[in-house]
């Protein structure tokens, strides 16, 4: 199902937060994740992880997963880490964006969030306790801020809340469409670190959802877990993917400044 829309590709890099730390995210398994090994920076310190993806791949919308707000219920988070490191950025590096997943579970969490000044909000399904929370955050800031995350495996999504637990992913994207969720990322925990390839039969059957091709179409779809470097990319383009979270190819220098660049020119037909 190929979209005729013209638009940006992004390519956004997924920063995992652990300790104080970035981290190298594997299969979702927290409990064994080390500090990352970069070729962008010489450290695992959030700052210079960050200036690497700008000043070495041009990259300056970021994912950021605070792993220790997620495990501890926000008892523990890095916000403090995250919003020095933006207000770094944006007087060294000019304009930087952030979306942050802190594990979220109620209106609370959010505010939190946005009292930062992150630009945006990451509701994961994985700490989600039931969709009427879900319903006063949209109600309180509406959902131009908002991003859900289907944190899925196995193509089942993963979530606290009753109505969306195990559903089948294009079930749970139809559900969450009548909330007016607009912006959405499908995560396949199991394939986070691995580039290991795309599900693209799971990625067509939510664009058919979703349908992408409609004139109306202005939300985002992205993909997170398993890209491979940048024929991956490639196909997610030409498939109208808004765009991909990708951490491991940049790390390991398969995807580069050059290709990149390749996947935003306008095609001239």
């Amino acid at each position: 199902m190929k979209s005729n829309k013209k638009s940006l590709f992004r390519v956004i890099p997924a920063i995992d937060l652990m300790g104080g730390v970035v981290v190298h995210g594997v299969k979702g398994e927290r409990e064994n994740y080390q500090p990352v090994k970069s070729i962008l920076s010489e450290t695992a310190e959030l700052f210079p992880i960050v200036e690497g993806f700008v000043r070495k791949l041009g990259l300056r919308e970021f994912y950021i997963a605070d792993l220790d707000a997620i495990m501890f219920s926000m008892y523990k988070d890095h916000l403090n880490l995250i919003t020095n490191t933006r207000a770094e950025g944006l007087n060294t590096l000019g304009t930087i964006s952030f979306m942050v997943d802190a594990g979220v579970f109620n209106l609370a969490g959010v505010r939190k969030i946005f009292e930062t000044g992150i630009d945006q909000a990451i509701i994961g399904t994985e700490t989600l306790p039931s969709l009427s929370i879900l319903q006063d955050i949209i109600n309180c800031y509406g959902a131009d801020r908002l991003v859900v995350s289907l944190d899925t495996q196995d193509s089942k999504v993963l979530s606290a809340a009753p109505e969306l637990c195990n559903l089948e992913v294009p079930q749970a994207l139809r559900l969450l469409r009548e909330f007016g969720i607009r912006h959405y990322i499908l995560l396949e925990l199991r394939k986070v670190g691995t580039s290991a390839g795309l599900n693209k039969e799971l990625i067509q059957e939510c664009l058919s959802v979703l349908n992408v091709q409609a004139p109306e179409w202005e939300s985002s779809f992205l993909i997170g877990g398993g890209v491979s470097g940048y024929e991956d990319l490639h196909w997610l383009r030409e498939m109208g993917v808004s765009g991909a979270i990708v951490a491991t190819a940049c790390h390991d220098g398969r995807l580069t400044n050059e290709n990149l660049s390749q996947l935003n020119i306008e095609d001239s037909r």
